[in-house]
């Protein structure tokens, strides 16, 4: 894949870009043209990474088994993907994108089950009737989805881990400490205690509590390694998530319905705004797929593009990946988002960032509009049918360094900027 001589092409490109321009956040008016989309999606509902044993350390009661192989992506979750799929299908006719059969959307999987088979059950509400291909990278890793060594931003694990650090002020131990509500909030729904925090003789009733796990920030296998009470939440919390929108029963447990677990879940947006959003993190781990996804929505814009676009001219592309490949090109790109049901910035299943390039009809000039699109979590568990009256939850996104309208020309200046300075928070 070709990224040009990155030192002459950013600044070439960065010398000819806008100042600064926030994203839409109104309807756009109804002369303008809708010309391509690209939505960066996490892979919908599957099993827990971990058993039900494993989890069941944690907690009082009992957790519920998934019917398919740790990781994959189950029958319901497939079946909501689809769903999602056809919300996009009519969306994207009533603004003129689709003709009524049309095929001319480009999927992109990642090398796992649950990102394949995601790919193929969004295509079959999104393009139904049509034989859709779902398009992997001949490399394993694919480095669209896996951080690829690039000039862009080569991996540097100490620098990665110096910007987590300062994002803390290089106290892991206080930043947890802060966290201590949300965290007590989350473990009551686990040892299902009415008392917040819960009171000490909930000890002998688990095998461990959350904060038996030890504060340490290093460098583990090449990466950065972050471990801490708080951060303990993540992978309990997301099998939590997971089994209440596969529609599992949770026999003998109080307070399992999507408003509790929303707020329990607010821990757990904490820990991965610092782990996958924090800015350094993303210009290592998404500068790749930034610049591709730059390149594809300046096609036919007369721009000098860096990389290569994704695809063939389609109308819509679809990159299917995982939570962190959406956080982490949010971390880069400055993206924030908060839905009722999940913690900050948290990638939902089947959730993404949608890209889409508008030409304003009064200038003819392009401009792109960001949002983050998906189902609720009793959407998902009752698989209550999308549509005009029932939505998934839709929020526009502001785009840093840029005003209410961000034209295309200053969009890809922020990105250039980020991909080649790395932003700061």
């Amino acid at each position: 894949m070709r990224i040009i001589s990155i030192a002459a092409g950013l600044a070439l490109a960065l010398s000819t870009m806008a100042g600064p321009v926030a994203a839409q956040t109104t309807p756009p008016p109804s002369q303008d043209k809708l010309e391509r989309v690209v939505i960066v999606m996490r892979h919908g509902v599957r099993s827990a990474m971990s058993s039900p044993e494993d989890l069941g350390r944690y907690s009082r009661r009992a957790w519920p088994k998934f019917a398919v192989p740790p990781g994959h992506l189950t029958a319901n979750g497939a079946t909501l993907v689809t769903m999602l799929g056809g919300w996009y299908r009519a969306q994207y006719r009533q603004l003129g994108l689709l003709g009524a059969n049309d095929c001319a959307v480009y999927y992109w999987a990642n090398h796992t089950q649950r990102t394949e088979a995601t790919a193929t059950a969004l295509a079959a509400g999104l393009t139904p009737g049509c034989a859709a291909t779902i398009h992997r990278s001949a490399a394993a890793p694919d480095p669209l989805f896996e951080a690829p060594q690039t000039p862009l931003a080569p991996l540097d694990p100490q620098r990665m881990l110096a910007a987590i650090s300062a994002r803390v002020d290089g106290d892991l131990a206080a930043w947890d400490a802060r966290q201590a509500p949300d965290r007590d909030r989350f473990e009551a729904l686990l040892l299902q205690c009415r008392r917040i925090p819960c009171s000490s003789v909930e000890r002998s009733k688990v095998q461990r509590r959350l904060g038996d796990t030890p504060v340490a920030m290093r460098i583990d296998d090449g990466k950065p390694d972050l471990s801490s009470p708080s951060l303990q939440v993540a992978g309990i919390a997301e099998s939590l998530v997971m089994a209440y929108a596969d529609g599992l029963a949770f026999p003998g447990w109080r307070g399992i319905d999507a408003a509790t677990i929303g707020k329990a879940l607010v821990v757990h947006g904490a820990g991965i705004d610092l782990r996958t959003r924090t800015p350094e993190v993303g210009r290592q781990t998404s500068s790749y797929l930034a610049m591709r996804l730059l390149a594809t929505l300046q096609r036919g814009a007369g721009a000098t593009a860096l990389a290569d676009p994704i695809g063939d001219a389609e109308k819509i592309v679809v990159l299917s990946g995982h939570d962190g490949t959406v956080t982490m090109l949010a971390g880069l790109l400055g993206l924030d988002w908060k839905l009722r049901d999940y913690g900050a910035g948290e990638a939902a299943p089947g959730g993404g960032l949608v890209f889409e390039v508008w030409r304003q009809g009064m200038s003819g000039q392009q401009v792109v509009r960001t949002r983050y699109v998906a189902q609720g979590l009793d959407q998902m568990r009752h698989q209550i049918p999308l549509s005009e009256r029932t939505p998934p939850d839709s929020v526009a996104l502001t785009i840093p360094d840029c005003p209410e309208t961000c034209p295309l020309s200053a969009f890809a200046g922020h990105v250039l900027k980020q991909v080649s300075t790395g932003p700061q928070r």
